[in-house]
């Protein structure tokens, strides 16, 4: 959410007399991570395979939003080079993810929880060294811990996880650490994708100016996120 004019909501939007309109990044990057999120859930057969590929072309099209955004602006270089980075790497990991969609559960866990830790600690990162100075700080602290806790997720699952469903409804079917992995990361995406949007919707109407914060990320709410 912008702080006002001139600035931008989230982690690669930039926003100004050389950079893009503020709303830009984050609602694209909204869109793509909505997409991938309820891909994920309206689709019954859930493997590795699946979200892999999911994960794949989520961070292939993320990632190029969120470093255009970066490359893009002219005004924060402090901040501009954490976001570009967090861009290449996001890009890096979906071109890993789809160029072996066959590794199965454990490079799935890899590749995500890789990702996540990296580019959920260069977000972090970027709110504790603009604390006090962007008014969104605290918002890339909030989601770049968001993303971390997507990594523990996926990690903590065991890759041989198998449970039979059943129970008083009599579901039938197994219940698989690629159906959890998938579901964990489809719940992520969805949220990051919520706040991205909130944040795009803010960054279209900003509120007015209350201080001289500029730069690609300035204002009380960054994002999913996501993207």
């Amino acid at each position: 959410m912008s702080a006002g004019s001139g600035t931008s909501a989230v982690p690669g939007v930039a926003r100004g007399r050389s950079g893009l309109a503020a709303w830009v990044v984050p609602g694209l990057r909204a869109i793509v991570a909505l997409i991938a999120g309820f891909a994920i859930t309206f689709t019954s057969g859930h493997s590795a395979a699946f979200g892999l590929v999911v994960f794949g072309l989520f961070a292939l099209v993320q990632g190029a939003i969120i470093a255009a955004g970066a490359f893009g602006d002219r005004t924060e270089r402090r901040s501009r080079g954490l976001f570009a980075l967090q861009g290449v790497l996001t890009v890096i990991a979906g071109v890993a993810a789809l160029v072996l969609p066959e590794g199965g559960v454990h490079y799935l866990v890899w590749v995500v929880s890789a990702w996540a830790i990296v580019t959920g600690a260069l977000e972090l990162v970027s709110g504790i060294r603009d604390r006090g100075r962007v008014g969104a700080a605290r918002d890339w602290m909030f989601l770049g811990g968001l993303t971390l806790i997507l990594a523990i997720a996926f990690l903590i699952v065991p890759p041989d996880y198998n449970q039979a469903l059943g129970g008083i409804e009599q579901v039938k079917g197994q219940l698989t650490a690629s159906v959890v992995l998938d579901g964990i990361f489809g719940a992520w995406a969805i949220v990051a994708g919520v706040l991205l949007g909130i944040a795009a919707a803010s960054a279209r109407s900003p509120l007015p100016a209350t201080g001289p914060m500029t730069g690609p990320m300035s204002g009380p709410m960054s994002g999913k996120a996501a993207s």
